[in-house]
């Protein structure tokens, strides 16, 4: 008894079987009662949850002591009471059953479950139900077969590698602190969103696979039909909460859930993380691409919308040409590249006068926007009102009124206006699976050198980072400056600029032997011939003197040949020249490509891969959403599916790449041996002959 009474709340879960009625329960209390034996001093801060099989509702009830037993009311379907009675040790309790009140002999089968209370309550609540798997569900009534299958799916390996390593506690702050409603899971409100981004549903879609598609319940564990169930609303308000939290605190939870999940994942798998590659992709906003006229009409549009009906009469003749049809339509007449200036100026002096006039307003939202709007494309003189060119216009300006923190930015031949997403994921070749260790989300008009400095800092304190593999955007000398100071080693495919042209056989800085410190002070150089240079720092701070012993230069075949960059000054005995601090980096960059370029080459191919995975779901790249904060939580929601993908695949043997591919590994082993055996005649194609 005591093993089962241990098990009982441990494990929490039992299953309890109906009874026939015993005449020693009091007749008086009517409804369902649970009868099991239980010590009265383990119990104490434990809820009972019942749930009936064939009634699929949550039945919650705090336990209270009255006449010598654990008494609770609850709340049944259908506005219907019922009291759950827990007897202490004692003759009535012989062994542990459900009994039920009345005249009826059907057997029926309840799953009870309890659960530690923590102390003090709230509205928060932790997702306890997922612990283990209901005995008796609409899952474990489905055939054999169709079990083995649904374990076998991807639904399985969602439930057990993301939904159950979701850090609900984390989520916590959300919520309010005084006793309330318990809130809906919040793994089953992220498991969602991660399988939106999977899938690419809209908000409805996923709603509706929630409700009846068995697999994607099964995933957020939802055993039963009917089970944690919730208002599409409830999702709304989850993610509101989140925004509020990161525009308070600048933390993005989802951000935390990934790490949190990724971490445990790597643990679990035995990924290395030592060397890693890092690849950034143009995401864009869900937003209109308007003219810049197009958006200085619908500002007029939107700021006549927040007038009083006194205002917008006092204003009607200014606004009469502006409100009578659609910015596109307005602009849709205007011929020519300088009517269409001639209007942009226009509309600039009526919307500076009605700024001026307005700035009663000037704690509306769109006041702001249509201000900040304003600023960012106009000049305003002594005595008029110039709209700025487009090269005076600064990257960051404002792209869309419904979009305040997207940018322009223009790669390549293509423009793109929204955000830029920054992946890293692990690259190397021992691993079983290459997994993405982090998502980094910004307007597109951060470069990608600021997106590695603030991204290299993370990774090495959440694992063993020791070499990163990058294009030849992510180099710099403020790049190299973080490296140096993480010990991250940078390997590129690539530079930025020119590689030394060595005309005539003359030696750059790159082929000097440089060596320099932490904080990237030169502290030893070495000249091709082997020769030490004694260091000087100038003056301005900004260069060294290398000076060589006259005596082993005047000896030296490079001198000789006038292929070393060293000369014979008046004033001086020895061989000298001047080095600038940023050559010395600059050199340093152009050592390690040249010496890494074909192992960076090798690695980071496969980054593109990633890329395209993430964004697979992206209709031309751009999400549904806006903002900054919503384009992060989709971007990371579809990293941590792109890991899912990943980690089912590796599992069932199916996954793809040179170096994560068991059946490569086979295949070439196979191959290789079957050389060797006797009888065995590779195949060699006939040589074409061509027609006469």
């Amino acid at each position: 008894m005591e093993i089962l009474l241990e098990a009982l709340l441990d494990a929490e879960q039992v299953l309890f079987e109906e009874a026939d009625a015993v005449d020693e329960l009091d007749a008086q209390i009517p409804g369902l009662h649970v009868l099991f034996l239980v010590d009265l001093e383990r119990v104490q801060g434990v809820d009972l949850f019942v749930q009936l099989v064939d009634e699929p509702v949550d039945l919650v009830c705090q336990l209270g002591i009255k006449h010598g037993c654990l008494l609770a009311e609850y709340k049944m379907p259908m506005g219907r009471f019922a009291r759950t009675q827990v007897l202490l040790p004692g003759k009535h309790c012989p062994r542990m059953c459900a009994l039920q009140k009345g005249g009826s002999s059907k057997r029926r089968l309840f799953n009870i479950m309890l659960a530690r209370r923590d102390e003090g309550a709230s509205m928060y609540k932790k997702n306890r139900r997922t612990q283990q798997p209901l005995l008796l569900s609409d899952v474990s009534n489905l055939p054999q077969r169709t079990q083995k299958y649904l374990k076998g799916s991807w639904a399985e390996v969602f439930r057990r590698e993301v939904f159950l390593r979701i850090p609900e506690d984390r989520f916590a702050v959300l919520y309010d602190a005084a006793p309330s409603r318990p809130n809906v899971p919040v793994n089953l409100l992220v498991g969602l969103e991660v399988l939106k981004e999977w899938r690419g549903w809209s908000d409805e879609e996923m709603y509706e696979h929630f409700l009846f598609d068995l697999q994607v319940r099964y995933a957020v564990g939802c055993d039963n039909f009917g089970e944690g169930d919730f208002d599409l609303r409830t999702l709304y308000y989850f993610r509101r909460r989140l925004n509020e939290h990161a525009i308070k605190t600048g933390e993005n939870l989802m951000k935390v859930a990934f790490e949190s999940i990724t971490d445990e994942q790597i643990e679990k798998f035995n990924v290395e993380t030592k060397v890693q590659r890092m690849d950034s992709a143009q995401i864009l906003s869900n937003i209109a691409d308007l003219s810049r006229l197009e958006l200085l009409v619908e500002a007029l549009q939107r700021l006549h919308r927040i007038l009083s009906p006194e205002d917008q009469t006092k204003y009607q003749e200014v606004f009469q040409p502006y409100i009578q049809e659609g910015a596109g339509q307005y602009t849709y007449r205007i011929r020519g590249k300088e009517a269409v200036w001639q209007h942009i100026e226009q509309v600039g002096v009526v919307l500076h006068d009605l700024l001026g006039k307005l700035a009663a307003y000037q704690q509306e939202p769109v006041y702001q926007i249509v201000q900040r709007f304003f600023d960012e494309n106009f000049k305003v003189g002594e005595q008029q009102v110039k709209a700025k060119s487009n090269t005076e216009i600064q990257p960051g300006c404002l792209q869309s009124l419904d979009d305040v923190e997207a940018s322009y930015r223009k790669k390549g031949n293509r423009s793109y206006k929204g955000y830029v997403a920054n992946l890293t994921e692990t690259c190397s070749e021992e691993n079983p699976l290459q997994l993405i260790t982090q998502v980094q989300v910004e307007p597109n008009r951060i470069s990608d050198n600021e997106l590695l400095k603030s991204g290299v800092p993370e990774l090495k304190q959440r694992m063993e980072l020791e070499k990163l593999v990058t294009d030849g955007g992510y180099t710099g000398p403020s790049t190299d400056q973080v490296l140096r100071t993480q010990g991250v080693e940078q390997i590129t495919t690539g530079l930025v600029g020119a590689l030394p042209i060595h005309p005539n056989g003359r030696f750059a800085m790159s082929d000097f032997d440089l060596h320099v410190n932490q904080a990237g002070d030169l502290e030893k150089a070495l000249c091709p011939h082997g020769q030490q240079a004694t260091l000087t720092l100038q003056r301005s701070g900004n260069s060294y003197l290398l000076a060589f012993a006259a005596a082993t230069c005047l000896t030296c075949p490079f001198q000789r040949d006038q292929r070393c960059p060293a000369k014979k000054y008046k004033r001086r005995e020895d061989f000298a020249f001047n080095l600038p601090k940023d050559r010395v980096l600059s050199s340093l960059r152009i050592q390690r490509f040249q010496s890494c370029k074909e192992e960076a080459r090798a690695l980071r191919p496969a980054i593109e891969a990633t890329v395209f995975q993430v964004k697979h779901a992206l209709q031309h790249g751009k999400t549904r959403v806006r903002g900054l904060f919503r384009t992060a939580c989709v971007i990371t929601c579809a990293a941590l599916a792109t890991n899912l993908r990943r980690i089912h695949r590796y599992e069932n043997g199916r996954q793809r790449g040179k170096f994560t591919s068991k059946k490569a590994h086979q295949a070439a082993t196979f191959i290789f041996f079957r050389l060797f055996q006797p009888g065995f005649v590779p195949f060699v194609p006939a040589p074409s002959i061509p027609f006469a």
